[in-house]
C-alpha cells in the first residue's frame, strides 16, 4: 500500500501535473489540444504528464477521431485524500456544484506540491501511516520498516523539518508525533479536486 501511495504521491508532485489534473477536473472531460494550449510545453512534454497522471490511474482517456479526451478519475483522488484524513471514503456517484469550479483550479494550481513530494518516497510514506497510529521512536519505525536506522533517522529529519511530524521527549527516549494539520490541507486539496470532478461529469467543454 505504502508503495502504491507513494506512486501517487510522486505523480502529484510535479507542478505541471498538477496543474494538468486541475485542469482536467474543471469539467466532465478536456481535449488535450486544450491542455496544450495552456502551458508554454511541447505537445511530447504534455503527453508525457498525462501519461504520468493515467498510468497511476488518476485519469482516463478517451479516443475520438484525431483528439483524445481526458476525464479526471474522482474515486483515486477521493481515496487519496481519504486516506490521509481518515474520513470516510466518498462515492463517485455526482454531486451537485460547489461554487465556480475556476475557484477551485486556482487554489489547487497555486498549492505548493513540495508536500506531495516529500511523501513521494515509499519509506517516508510507509513511516507516516504508522504514525498515524500514534507517537513511536526511531527504534520502533526500524522495527516495523525493517529499514537501517540512518536511513530511518534521515527521513524523519526531513518530515521533521517540513513540519509533519514533532519531536516529543519522553524519559531517555524521543517519540515522533505526527502533526494532522501538515496532511491535512494536501488531503482537503485532493479531496475538492475528486469532489469538482464528479460535480462536473456532465459538463462537456465546446469548441
Amino acid at each position: 500500500m505504502a508503495g502504491d501511495l507513494a506512486s501517487l504521491f510522486k505523480a502529484l508532485g510535479d507542478p505541471v501535473r498538477l496543474r494538468l489534473l486541475s485542469l482536467i477536473a474543471s469539467s466532465a472531460e478536456i481535449c488535450v489540444c486544450d491542455l496544450t494550449d495552456a502551458f508554454d510545453l511541447t505537445g511530447a512534454t504534455i503527453s508525457h504528464h498525462l501519461r504520468v497522471l493515467r498510468e497511476v490511474g488518476m485519469v482516463d482517456v478517451e479516443r475520438r477521431g484525431t483528439w483524445a479526451y481526458y476525464r479526471a478519475r474522482s474515486g483515486a483522488l477521493a481515496a487519496l485524500g481519504t486516506m490521509l484524513t481518515g474520513g470516510p471514503a466518498p462515492t463517485d456517484r455526482p454531486v451537485s456544484q460547489c461554487g465556480d469550479p475556476s475557484e477551485h483550479q486556482d487554489r489547487v494550481i497555486s498549492a505548493s506540491p513540495d508536500l506531495i513530494r516529500l511523501l513521494a518516497d515509499p519509506l517516508r510514506a510507509r513511516i507516516v501511516q504508522i504514525l498515524t497510529a500514534g507517537p513511536a521512536t526511531t527504534s520502533h519505525l526500524v522495527a516495523d520498516t525493517g529499514a537501517k536506522q540512518p536511513n530511518v533517522s534521515g527521513h524523519l529529519k526531513l518530515l521533521r523539518e517540513s513540519g509533519v511530524v514533532v519531536t516529543e521527549p519522553r524519559g531517555r527516549f524521543t517519540y515522533y508525533r505526527l502533526v494532522p494539520g501538515a496532511l491535512q490541507s494536501a488531503a482537503m486539496h485532493l479531496v475538492d479536486l475528486a469532489s469538482d470532478a464528479r460535480s462536473n461529469a456532465d459538463n462537456y467543454r465546446g469548441h
